[in-house]
């Protein structure tokens, strides 16, 4: 069947042996939304009071309300469709500290021209007349400088190294299970072009102490015996980690309900009232909730919530796609990346993920069949097994894209009770904890556990 909705489109093709056996994966993920959804907070009263708002049930709305609650703050979480309903569903469910370079980057500009003429190419930019669009990139372009890149790595390292401690404390004092496991990545490579210019990143990062190896085939199939003939070299790095993100979000929004934070779903914020620079009142379809501190979270639908408040978030919703299938046999046993084709590859207990591209086609839900038929063409050409993959679970999704890559994280200078935690692209599976953190942290007056002066919101 097919169906669109919340500015995602899912399809689901089944084939041979899986008409008859149900993609157990996808069942199991569907039995845990409804369990847990039947959990969830319902009432939605005409006019109430909370103390704290945060407004978006993605994965940095949820570990904001978790961490807040954690330290015994009132929460009340506002989603207007269900918890992990965006793109904290389909991504690639990677925690990433290994090339934490950011997109605004010297040559992507150049490289970037000749990808927009190619629909199916990993960066591409529908033309159109969109003022926010000609605003955002020029913006962007004005970001891609040797000066602002390298002022941006380090900002990325601190959240990325940040995000592992913090993986490391929820394990050791929560029960959760999402499949968290950290094995490193494989960077695969059929040009030698294009590994040549891998190993000079390599070099570069290794100055932010992260570790490389630089592997020829026979070392690429001691670590991942699963590739085919095509790839010729190989990169692995150990910072990187992976998960289910669907089950990461939906752990962590249980366990904010269980420190006591309220779950409000099928609610949209429609605006809000302001009084004496101050959020007063947060207006929803279901009613109005009073509020003394609200935290924007929507990822990329915050620039349309914030534009009640006159305010304008350089924002872009930056779409991207993935493919999930029951697992193969010979799938690999950790995360890959076909250079190449920019697609990764994760495998996620009995599925396998592959997500790729980066589509700035404003928010228009159509799947583009091209990039959807590239990464099914190049699945085949990297690893063997997947010419017949059962179970298929098309999924495209926008991830909050700033000009420069950098979160929007802090509060607003001109409402003084809003704070921003949005406009993490495509890191909010690796930064949702530590900017949950630092959301309660700021919430409470505390001096922040990392400097935000890179992150406010009216650096644009």
């Amino acid at each position: 069947s097919n169906s669109t909705r919340r500015g995602i489109t899912r399809k689901r093709v089944c084939t041979g042996r899986a008409l008859c056996t149900p993609f157990f994966g996808k069942i199991r993920s569907m039995t845990e939304q409804i369990k847990y959804q039947s959990e969830i907070t319902s009432m939605h009263p005409q006019e109430d009071n909370k103390d704290i708002i945060v407004i978006g049930g993605g994965i940095i709305g949820t570990c904001a309300a978790y961490y807040l609650a954690l330290r015994g703050r009132s929460v009340t979480l506002i989603e207007k469709d269900d918890i992990s309903a965006g793109s904290s569903t389909g991504n690639a469910g990677l925690i990433s500290n290994g090339f934490a370079i950011p997109i605004a980057a010297p040559g992507v500009p150049s490289q970037g021209l000749k990808w927009m003429l190619d629909t199916s190419s990993p960066f591409y930019i529908k033309p159109r007349l969109d003022l926010s669009l000609i605003r955002w990139l020029w913006r962007f372009l004005r970001s891609c400088t040797e000066r602002q890149m390298r002022r941006s790595i380090p900002v990325l390292f601190s959240l990325g190294e940040a995000s592992f401690t913090l993986l490391d404390e929820i394990h050791e004092r929560e029960e959760v299970d999402f499949g968290y496991e950290h094995k490193g990545r494989i960077f695969l490579f059929a040009s030698e072009k294009t590994f040549n210019k891998m190993a000079e990143d390599a070099d570069f990062v290794r100055n932010y102490g992260v570790e490389t190896s630089l592997l020829d085939i026979d070392g690429v199939r001691e670590i991942e015996p699963n590739v085919k003939p095509f790839v010729k070299h190989g990169l692995y790095c150990s910072a990187y980690a992976h998960l289910d993100p669907e089950r990461f979000t939906l752990e962590m929004a249980r366990l904010a309900r269980n420190y006591g934070a309220e779950l409000i779903t099928g609610t949209k914020v429609t605006g809000f009232e302001t009084k004496n620079g101050k959020i007063s009142v947060v207006i929803t379809k279901q009613g109005a909730y009073k509020a003394k501190q609200v935290i924007l979270a929507a990822g990329a639908w915050s620039p349309l919530i914030a534009r009640d408040l006159k305010l304008r978030l350089p924002i872009q919703p930056a779409k991207g796609y993935s493919l999930t299938y029951q697992r193969p046999s010979t799938s690999p046993d950790l995360p890959l990346m076909l250079s190449e084709k920019k697609i990764a590859v994760t495998p996620m207990g009995d599925k396998l993920r592959f997500t790729s591209t980066l589509e700035l086609a404003g928010y228009d839900p159509a799947i583009n069949r091209r990039r959807m038929d590239t990464i099914r063409r190049s699945a085949r050409e990297y690893l063997p097994g997947m010419e017949h993959l059962e179970g298929e679970l098309e999924w495209s999704g926008y991830r909050p894209l700033t000009p420069d890559d950098l979160p929007i994280l802090g509060r607003s200078e001109r409402i003084n009770n809003l704070i921003f935690a949005t406009g993490h692209g495509m890191m909010g599976m690796t930064y949702a904890l530590v900017t949950g953190k630092l959301v309660s942290e700021i919430v409470r007056g505390e001096q922040p556990s990392i400097d935000l002066a890179p992150f406010r919101p009216e650096r644009f």
